[in-house]
């Protein structure tokens, strides 16, 4: 068999399909749950300074929160109806936002 007919039939091998990796395994057995609110979410849009929007998310980022959670936090300090549903974090498996950084 010529080098050309080998490098051919070479190529042409199925490589075997790879295993998932026990995380991937482990992420596929948990369907993730929507965090389920008792009436209606709408959502927010501001404008702000980029100066003011870069002290936010260095400020957020420093209490270990997302910019949602830290602004939720300052609405519950204000004395705002903020649940702790409302402070469940979607994105990050509804763990609650932590301030403890």
């Amino acid at each position: 068999m010529s080098r050309a007919a080998q490098k051919s039939a070479a190529g042409s091998r199925k490589r075997p399909a790879r295993q998932p990796t026990s995380g991937q395994r482990a992420r596929a057995k948990r369907p993730k749950e929507p965090v389920k609110s008792p009436e209606p979410v709408s959502q927010v849009t501001i404008k702000m300074r980029e100066s003011l929007h870069r002290e936010l998310a260095r400020k957020a980022f420093n209490s270990g929160m997302t910019m949602r959670g830290y602004i939720m936090r300052a609405l519950k300090q204000a004395g705002l109806g903020v649940t702790e549903a409302d402070l469940v974090d979607g994105r990050k498996s509804g763990r609650v936002q932590s301030s403890n950084r």
